[in-house]
């Protein structure tokens, strides 16, 4: 019994761990009526362990989408891996789950699975982490994939101020996270210069900000996360294909 309160307590903690970078889900969506742009993107994420992976959307046909992200640390034998499928419609995203594998040396695997049920309007987590959360009457909570959507979404409609409802994957909590415009910044991705624009996300002395590149239609190219403790960075390094 003692050492299956410790397992718990160890994958609790290595959820927390990474909760951070699990933003690194940056992502791009077109609706029914634009051509849909696949991509596969190089990202370097720097942490108290950095991890280099490839970013990869890609159409399933109708309306649906699958984006999967490969992260390591071969050094350090570590790993981030990340899988979703959804479908979006009139300007919203409905996800169909969401799972992650996380592997950090002397801490273990942790591996998590969301689904959705739309019918009865309940989300459950399976594999080292268990809940169900209802989210009847309220906004659809979206897992951190399908989040980057619709930031991508409301951020092409023009909205410079926003909630969307998150949830908390190793507590299975909603909660209402806001975003604001705060300006424009050129980033540089080998050689060639990409206009963001730039979100700022502030909850309990915790800035994020968000570079949302203009030119590559909307896709978030850059995540910032500084807090007390540590400056976590999440950035593309090459776009290996787009369109």
């Amino acid at each position: 019994m003692k050492q299956l309160i410790q397992r718990k307590l160890s994958m609790k903690n290595l959820n927390k761990y990474f909760l951070s970078i699990i933003f690194i889900s940056l992502v791009t969506f077109l609706s029914a009526e634009e051509n849909i742009y696949e991509y596969k993107i190089r990202f370097k994420i720097k942490n108290v362990i950095s991890l280099d992976g490839i970013k990869e959307l890609t159409s399933k046909g109708n309306d649906s989408y699958h984006i999967i992200f490969t992260g390591k640390n071969r050094m350090l034998n570590a790993e981030l891996n990340q899988e979703a499928e959804f479908k979006y419609l009139n300007s919203k995203v409905f996800p169909k789950y969401y799972s992650q594998k996380i592997k950090v040396p002397l801490r273990g695997v942790l591996k998590q699975t969301i689904e959705y049920d739309f019918k009865n309007q309940k989300i459950a987590s399976s594999g080292d982490v268990n809940w169900v959360i209802d989210f009847l009457g309220e906004s659809t909570p979206l897992d951190p994939i399908s989040s980057g959507f619709q930031i991508r979404e409301n951020v092409k409609k023009g909205l410079t101020n926003f909630e969307i409802n998150l949830i908390k994957l190793d507590e299975g909590l909603i909660y209402k996270s806001s975003y604001s415009v705060v300006g424009e910044e050129v980033l540089e991705i080998k050689d060639t210069k990409y206009p963001c624009i730039v979100l700022e996300r502030t909850t309990n002395n915790r800035k994020t900000l968000y570079y949302v590149a203009k030119t590559l239609d909307f896709i978030l190219i850059k995540v910032e996360d500084d807090r007390k403790e540590r400056m976590i960075s999440i950035e593309a390094e090459k776009i290996l294909s787009f369109g």
